[in-house]
């Protein structure tokens, strides 16, 4: 399934939003032409960004997640309380609905009780009186349609996988039974949303199981996605320190040897590689899954350089699945268009979310900084334009070596964009 559309009450720090987002097939006004099958959500920090990824995973999985784990933590949207109330009725019973208008794709469409080609998946949450453990609950909402395949955790059916800002692989010991006890399989993979200390799967606990050919699929797409200078050429992991190892710049190196940014974006991907593996039939290619794909902070440790081609890369790589990404960087943006972004925002103390006509694919970072999908007034430090305010007050006092210091400040360091003076 991909999700059409999310709507969103009283869910995290938004009253109410929606959106339409970009899936693979989509057709008609606001189909991306050039990613079909990304969006990428982009606003400040506390913003809602990630609140977005969470009310995906839990209105298509709410089903499984009552019972795999999950701990509905402070998702009811808090109102500010006006001070002279009175402190007994300052928190009264509130709920979040959560509601995704999914597209089936055509290959699951009979094996659901009744097939219709939109689903429409509705989750209820309640704040309780006291504390910050609120309750997800499907009393009170329609039957979820796809109740009979979610339950099977290793059905390509209803795929979700999501990965947190604070994503890092276990480099330990590992074992996967341990994890199952925990967690349900289908709330696993999206965990690391929720969870801050949730590790991803080392490559090694699920690849020794393939057979040679899902193998060397599985390695030919991670050589897809990775940068120039990193390769993986599939040998079996080391006996001594039981890793698989990297041909990083022509030195083998294991993994938890790589730096920070490859073990970043390589775990993650790895750990997603795994997933596709044990919900694919033999004969359905990995790149032939469909499913929906959350990424916080697709940019996380990204140098710049791989931060202009990650997002298009991945979309190649698996041009089935779904990916709704966040990202503060104005090089990943650039490399999408309009139609696969939206912007949050905060309006009459809520938070907000919505698409703008602004161009976007192809711009520089320091003109996207300054636009509306940023909103900065200047990308200069705030020293700088403090220090150059201080000089301007003082040629207007007469002092002439401060005017000669002012005027070589705006001409330097960038005279695209010159700081403006004061009162301009």
């Amino acid at each position: 399934m991909y999700a059409k559309s999310l709507h969103i009450y009283e869910f995290k720090c938004f009253g109410k939003a929606e959106l339409v987002l970009q899936y693979p097939g989509r057709t008609g006004p606001g189909a991306a032409a050039r990613l079909p099958n990304v969006n990428l959500i982009l606003g400040d920090n506390g913003g809602g960004k990630s609140s977005i990824l969470r009310a995906l995973a839990i209105a298509i999985l709410a089903p499984v997640l009552l019972e795999s784990g999950f701990v509905a933590y402070r998702m009811v949207r808090r109102l500010r309380t006006p001070p002279e109330q009175p402190p007994t009725d300052q928190t009264q019973l509130r709920q979040a609905l959560l509601k995704v208008k999914g597209v089936v794709d055509s290959r699951e469409l009979q094996r659901l009780p009744k097939p219709k080609d939109e689903l429409e998946l509705i989750a209820r949450i309640d704040m309780r009186e006291r504390g910050g453990l609120d309750r997800l609950h499907l009393e009170h909402v329609p039957t979820s349609p796809i109740d009979q395949e979610i339950f099977d955790h290793y059905s390509p059916a209803f795929f979700v996988a999501g990965y947190g800002a604070t994503r890092r692989v276990e480099t330990g010991d590992f074992s996967p039974g341990s994890a199952q006890k925990t967690r349900g399989p289908r709330y696993q993979r999206v965990a690391g949303l929720f969870e801050d200390h949730v590790a991803l799967r080392p490559m090694q606990a699920w690849a020794r199981r393939l057979s040679p050919s899902r193998w060397k699929e599985a390695c030919s797409i991670l050589n897809q996605t990775l940068p120039h200078g990193v390769r993986f050429d599939g040998s079996e992991a080391d006996p001594d320190d039981g890793q698989y190892h990297y041909d990083f710049r022509g030195v083998k190196t294991p993994f938890s040897a790589l730096s920070d940014g490859y073990k970043a974006f390589i775990g993650w991907t790895t750990d997603l590689l795994g997933h596709l593996c044990e919900v694919a039939p033999p004969e359905l290619p990995l790149r032939e899954v469909p499913g929906l794909v959350l990424v916080d902070e697709i940019d996380l440790h990204l140098h710049p350089e791989w931060q202009r081609s990650v997002v298009p890369i991945l979309a190649a790589a698996f041009p089935k699945l779904q990916f709704v990404m966040t990202s503060h960087s104005a090089l990943v943006a650039s490399t999408v268009g309009r139609e696969n972004v939206f912007v949050t925002g905060e309006e009459n103390g809520g938070a907000t979310i919505k698409q703008l006509d602004e161009r976007i694919y192809g711009r520089s970072a320091e003109s996207l900084l300054l636009s509306s999908y940023f909103g900065l007034s200047s990308t200069r430090p705030e020293s700088f334009h403090d220090e150059a305010e201080e000089l301007f007050k003082r040629a207007a006092r007469g002092d002439a070596k401060a005017a000669l210091d002012y005027l070589d400040e705006l001409s330097a360091p960038d005279e695209e964009y010159p700081i403006t003076t004061p009162g301009e």
